[in-house]
């Protein structure tokens, strides 16, 4: 029996698929614009294009469409994208309408057969004693083929298997041995960040991380911080892969020795790619930080006569203040020119004078600032006003009291 990981060479040979081939032969000419949404239906590892036309679907909608099982429930995983006609789309499919409840009632007897057949297969694994662990089952083929998907550590020898399998079911029967991730993927979880698997819900193409991703952003190599729900490292570490590498690509490699272009030497020690920052221990035994913009590997190399000393009385940290980048050139201030003898700068001012106004009044002088010897003293009335106010009376009773 072999082992495949997709599902397209299936579709490409049913009635279905070669039915819409037909259809679309000649409707579409090479290089079109044709505007496209994807589905993803339960248990499948990958989500398939379907031409959206002039409808539209929200994010998450339940869509009735056509899979390699049949008409089948299935769900809008992608938002609108445009992609030009090839030959290699083909057969391009459609969505037939929105998914009813009625239609999820019909695609839930199904799951029930699902889990029948899911759980006979079980004992039979059982009853066999193979090193394989069952994942999910499918129906295809409008019901007349059963997929059994399941991981193993080795390659399995399930021959006796799929002899009872068929005598039982009476139907085709392929088993397909999948990774941690595929499984990941058909099955569905919450990741460690609360949401749903990236896998399982955007993604078409996951794999290929590595533990340099994770040296590369400083993350503690630590599993159970690095590995996601499938055992293996998580795909979001892919995520700022280019930003880091672009960073770094600006700051000089550790123990290199370099000369900033504020005139210091050493060697440096760490780097720190978010802020685009270093730290560099120079030759007068003191740790300080700069920033990138201080290094230039084309002219800022120290001498061939020059040597980092080995040793140090005393090593000062000053990583508190980051030396920032040189301060642009300052241009000389440019000397106004004089008017000439033409322009209207150099010729008086003439402003019209209107005969029926009355000339405005001189400007008032400053007011003479008095000394407190010269300052006149408060009038009786001030005098008055201050013995007759209430509460100046309730304060003499008290002090009288």
């Amino acid at each position: 029996m072999e082992r495949t990981d997709t599902l397209r060479e299936e579709t490409s040979s049913t009635p279905s698929a070669l039915s819409e081939r037909e259809k679309n032969r000649g409707r579409y000419r090479e290089g079109q614009t044709l505007q496209f949404i994807r589905v993803r239906f339960p248990g499948h590892a990958h989500s398939y294009p379907f031409i959206l036309g002039k409808r539209s679907f929200s994010y998450g909608q339940k869509v009735m469409a056509l899979s390699d099982r049949g008409m089948t429930v299935g769900y809008v995983n992608s938002f609108p994208y445009e992609a030009p006609y090839q030959k290699e789309l083909e057969p391009i499919r459609t969505i037939s309408r929105p998914a009813t409840d009625e239609d999820e009632n019909t695609g839930g007897s199904q799951e029930s057969k699902e889990k029948e057949m899911e759980e006979l297969c079980k004992k039979l694994i059982e009853k066999h004693r193979l090193n394989m662990n069952l994942t999910h089952v499918e129906l295809i083929a409008y019901g007349k083929k059963v997929v059994f998907y399941f991981t193993a550590p080795q390659r399995v020898d399930f021959r006796a298997l799929i002899r009872d399998l068929v005598g039982e079911l009476k139907m085709k029967i392929e088993l397909r041995q999948i990774g941690q991730r595929e499984r990941a993927a058909a099955l569905g979880g919450l990741g460690p960040c609360g949401l749903s698997l990236c896998c399982s819900t955007f993604l078409n193409r996951y794999g290929n991380i590595s533990i340099k991703m994770a040296k590369l952003q400083n993350l503690s190599l630590v599993p159970a911080k690095l590995n996601g729900l499938c055992g293996q490292l998580k795909c979001c570490l892919s995520y700022e892969q280019n930003v880091y590498r672009d960073k770094l690509s600006r700051l000089p490699e550790k123990d290199e020795l370099i000369e900033t272009l504020n005139g210091d030497r050493g060697k440096v020690l760490r780097h720190h790619i978010i802020p685009e920052e270093f730290d560099m221990l120079t030759d007068r035994g003191v740790i300080r930080r700069y920033h990138a913009l201080q290094y230039d590997p084309q002219k800022q190399n120290p001498k061939p006569s020059w040597e980092m000393p080995q040793n140090f009385d005393h090593i000062s940290q000053e990583t508190s203040t980051v030396i920032g980048p040189p301060p642009p050139p300052q241009k000389a201030p440019e000397k106004p020119l004089a008017p000439s003898q033409d322009s209207p700068e150099s010729k008086p001012s003439q402003t019209p004078v209107d005969e029926g106004r009355p000339p405005s009044p001189p400007p008032r002088p400053p007011a003479e600032k008095k000394t407190p010897s010269e300052r006149k003293a408060p009038s009786d009335l001030s005098a008055k006003a201050k013995k007759n106010n209430p509460f100046n009376k309730k304060r003499r009773k008290r002090k009288k009291r």
